[in-house]
């Protein structure tokens, strides 16, 4: 097998993946469109498209080393990311709601476990503000290994969920061969075993994400609201990380909207000093008077707009986050939103 037998080693759900964190995608400058358009942000690179594919019956039937640059792809076919395998005519259909889908053995999957070897080669252009470079997987069924140029970049089995890999030591400028080989079946897959059909490949979106040498790396965004429902307090909590060797000092302005994009608040975090290598959490809150509460009827939604700047007051990065306010309690075994009781209706409740 040429491939480390991490998909039947429950010790082993991750290698050289980032923490996780909260979902959002930065920019070099403040942009309300990042929330719904991330596409417009210049320090975004979609990877989807066509990508080369061939498909083994079995684990075992994988021979070559198909990750190396410079390999003979000349045998793949051709298949689109994001989209699994069984609709375009490979392996088949597969549906469960009590058994699981193979002889139950755990952690132990069948010997005749199908993969997917995907192949593709994309351009890339290294920005001196923006040395550091993120590759996403937003999701891949059941599990997966990736090589970037030749080299062993990482593994993680979580289906449906994103993967982040640091991939900064791996790119080069120009042309780069990306390589990534999916699993059916993981020891992880005994966990995911419910009332689905069981597809398999890279489902959803693939991309790259540049920041500066000192970035945003999470972002946590809480609130409390007053009993009369007219004042709410927003917590800010950040952490930035300083992937530089100097000692590193910032700010984190934040800037919150209304439902009309008109400014209703504004304040700063320090990060303090950031020892190289390390991150630093701050946290910062702000009140306001009479806000427009969020409900199904009504989801009002303010815009939370985080820039981080350097010691010159320079943006490095930008993103930002819609967000509602809302009360939720339980009173006397009831439910209550914005102090009005919720009836719940439906199935799978």
């Amino acid at each position: 097998m040429i491939i480390p037998h991490y998909y039947e080693d429950p010790h082993t759900l991750h290698v050289g993946t980032m923490p996780n964190r909260a979902y959002y995608i930065p920019a070099s400058r403040r942009s309300d469109a990042l929330v719904e358009h991330r596409e417009t942000s210049d320090r975004f690179q979609l990877l989807n498209g066509s990508w080369k594919f061939r498909y083994y019956a079995s684990i075992y039937d994988l021979q070559d080393a198909f990750y190396e640059v410079g390999y003979d792809a000349s045998a793949f076919d051709s298949i689109p990311v994001p989209s699994v395998w069984q609709n375009h005519g490979y392996d088949h259909y597969q549906y469960t709601n009590i058994r699981y889908p193979f002889p139950a053995d755990p952690p132990y999957v069948p010997k005749e476990n199908p993969c997917g070897a995907y192949l593709y080669d994309f351009t890339y252009q290294k920005d001196a503000a923006a040395p550091r470079a993120f590759l996403n997987f937003e999701g891949v069924a059941s599990c997966f290994y990736v090589w970037l140029n030749g080299q062993f970049v990482g593994y993680s089995q979580v289906a449906h969920s994103t993967s982040e890999f640091d991939v900064t030591k791996f790119l080069q400028d120009g042309t780069n061969h990306l390589a990534v080989l999916v699993l059916k079946w993981c020891d992880g897959s005994y966990m995911e075993d419910q009332d689905m059909f069981r597809l398999s490949g890279i489902h959803r979106d693939v991309y790259l994400v540049a920041s500066p040498k000192v970035r945003l790396r999470d972002i946590h965004l809480t609130s409390q609201i007053s009993d009369r429902l007219d004042k709410a307090e927003l917590k800010v909590k950040t952490d930035v990380h300083n992937y530089g060797k100097k000692v590193q000092e910032a700010t984190v302005r934040v800037s919150l909207l209304n439902t009309e994009g008109k400014p209703v608040s504004s304040f700063i975090i320090p990060t303090g000093k950031i020892t190289g290598g390390q991150e630093n959490v701050c946290e910062g809150t702000t009140t306001i008077r009479d806000p427009r509460l969020w409900s199904a009827e009504t989801p009002s939604l303010y815009t939370v707009q985080l820039e981080l700047l350097d010691a010159a007051g320079n943006v490095l990065e930008a993103t930002s986050q819609q967000y509602g306010f809302r009360k939720i309690e339980i009173r006397n075994n009831k439910v209550y939103i914005n102090n009005a009781l919720i009836l719940f209706k439906g199935a799978n409740r």
